[in-house]
């Protein structure tokens, strides 16, 4: 009881091309889209206490998470602290220690690992980072990330920012809560080109159902809401 009472509400953010992708073959990461869902996702990070990616998502965009101007003035006034703590996950501890969500901004920069990673990794990113947490032996385990940043960082809202392996995992773990997806007007193609969820897949039977909550067409994209059902939580 006491651990459920720990869990943050859990939010998902990606951009995807209207054939279902989240980059393009030569790896620009999600530049494709317009301007106004850069302006949406500033504003879906304000409700943010923790954003939280994968190793990926780091090496391939290097973003520093922090926001400044209307931005940080939003999360002053819902009584947030001014940037979002900044979570990356790596099974390995491949995140470059010279990173720039390791840059000072006022707020923490997490790292969760394994077991797995090697001793050199993990001192370098003791230096980097303000924390490296060990959560499982083979594999991140979601849950005991999402516990702890309830926890032991007060983290109330978490925003979830990919890659597909990240959310594929917190999906299959039952802990995500909302998406908010951005479907651009555009063809990327490519068999292996990243899309929003990866890892193993569901089967049938386990499918992830959602629940339309908003939906909007702005400057040609469009911008959709949904809520997840967690058909086991409901009916226990």
């Amino acid at each position: 009881m006491s651990n459920q009472s720990y869990r943050p509400h859990v939010f998902l953010n990606m951009a995807m091309s209207i054939d279902g992708k989240i980059s393009t073959r030569d790896g620009t990461g999600p530049r494709f889209t317009g301007t106004a869902d850069e302006v949406r996702l500033r504003e879906i990070r304000t409700h943010a206490d923790a954003i939280l990616v994968g190793a990926g998502t780091i090496i391939s965009d290097d973003p520093t998470f922090t926001e400044d101007g209307i931005y940080k003035d939003e999360r002053v006034q819902r009584g947030l602290s001014p940037q979002p703590i900044k979570v990356v996950v790596s099974g390995s501890g491949s995140v470059p220690e010279s990173a720039r969500m390791f840059e000072p901004n006022g707020a923490p920069a997490l790292v969760f690992t394994t077991t797995r990673i090697p001793s050199n990794r993990k001192k370098m990113l003791d230096n980097a980072a303000d924390a490296v947490h060990i959560v499982g032996d083979d594999e991140v385990d979601f849950t005991q990330i999402v516990e702890l940043l309830g926890r032991d960082y007060n983290v109330k809202n978490l925003l979830i920012e990919g890659g597909g392996q990240v959310n594929f995992a917190m999906f299959r773990e039952q802990l995500i809560d909302e998406v908010y997806l951005t479907l651009c007007p555009r063809v990327i193609g490519g068999r292996d080109v990243p899309t929003p969820v990866e890892g193993a897949g569901f089967d049938f039977i386990d499918l992830i159902e959602l629940e339309l909550l908003d939906h909007r067409i702005v400057e040609g994209e469009n911008f959709l809401h949904y809520r997840v059902v967690h058909r086991n939580r409901e009916n226990a």
